[in-house]
């Protein structure tokens, strides 16, 4: 069963109020948004859970994206902001892009899937897709390559894609009103509910996929399943297999490995690892039949 990990931005009754609609709170539209997304996925058979087990709870950001692991799908709720009240379309934040994995593809598919959605239910404008990455380095891998939301970042630290969904802005006052309706809500969970239910190829709601619609979805599971597969064989080229002079290590690059570690040219690390990986042994191997390493 397909798992999707909900959400609910901010907590308690009384944060991110508008100042076009006074009586409009953010953290209580997520709240509700939320649950209705949860009732509308398992009554399609999608798993559905919340990072908050209440309305006041309010784990730390990073903490909400990690609560995703062992899920499909990490979404983040919420209503967007600015200084005026003119903005109003949604904006849908995904991943960046990132070589080294492929939950980043996984989460621009589904952000593109449900930006449309949220327009069309609430009749705004095309939705805006956006990524940002850290400008400092989150994980301590050396690499500024951690996404700048904490939300993003600890959903994607445990391998989920994940994408926050901004359902307009909250300084709108159309949006806003739009928003603290139930009955509006009801509307916006089941169409997300059903993208999101297509996505992992479900039935939506009551009505199956089209033959268009199932067309598409195959050729997009297809897209990733190669995209996986290149990812795969680069880990597969950079990886590190071999640390040690032992049996593991293939029998045509041996003798050069023996021969640069004996003449101090390949040294271990404080483990005596040489993490060594497929792409070095060639290089190293190459490097020793041209004599470059002859004194």
């Amino acid at each position: 069963m397909a798992k999707v990990m909900i959400d609910p931005g901010h907590s308690g009754s009384y944060f991110n109020r508008s100042p076009a609609v006074p009586d409009y709170y953010e953290s209580n539209m997520t709240w509700t948004l939320s649950q209705k997304l949860q009732a509308a996925l398992n009554r399609r058979g999608v798993a559905a859970s919340l990072t908050r087990l209440s309305k006041d709870e309010d784990p730390e950001l990073t903490e909400r994206g990690r609560r995703a692991r062992g899920c499909d799908l990490f979404l983040s709720i919420h209503s967007n902001a600015a200084a005026s009240e003119t903005p109003s379309a949604p904006w849908i934040i995904h991943y960046t892009p990132d070589d080294g994995t492929y939950v980043d593809e996984e989460s621009s598919i589904a952000g593109h899937l449900l930006g449309p959605v949220i327009s069309e239910v609430m009749n705004l404008p095309d939705p805006y897709y956006y990524t940002k990455r850290a400008d400092f380095d989150r994980d301590g891998n050396g690499i500024l390559d951690d996404e700048w939301y904490g939300v993003l970042f600890g959903a994607k630290s445990v391998g989920v894609p994940g994408v926050i969904l901004e359902h307009g802005f909250h300084t709108n006052p159309n949006s806003a009103l739009w928003l603290m309706n139930e009955d509006n809500l009801d509307r916006l969970a089941e169409a997300e509910a059903d993208a999101i239910a297509g996505y992992f190829g479900k039935d939506g709601g009551d009505e199956p996929m089209t033959g268009a619609e199932k067309k598409e979805f195959e050729a997009m599971k297809q897209e990733l399943a190669e995209l996986k597969s290149k990812v795969d064989d680069h880990n597969d080229q950079i990886g590190v297999k071999w640390a040690y002079i032992d049996k593991n290590l293939p029998e045509w690059a041996a003798s050069t490995v023996k021969k640069l570690a004996d003449a101090g040219y390949l040294k271990g690390n404080g483990s005596n690892s040489f993490e060594l990986s497929y792409l070095m042994l060639r290089i190293l191997v190459i490097l020793d039949r041209a004599g470059v390493f002859e004194k």
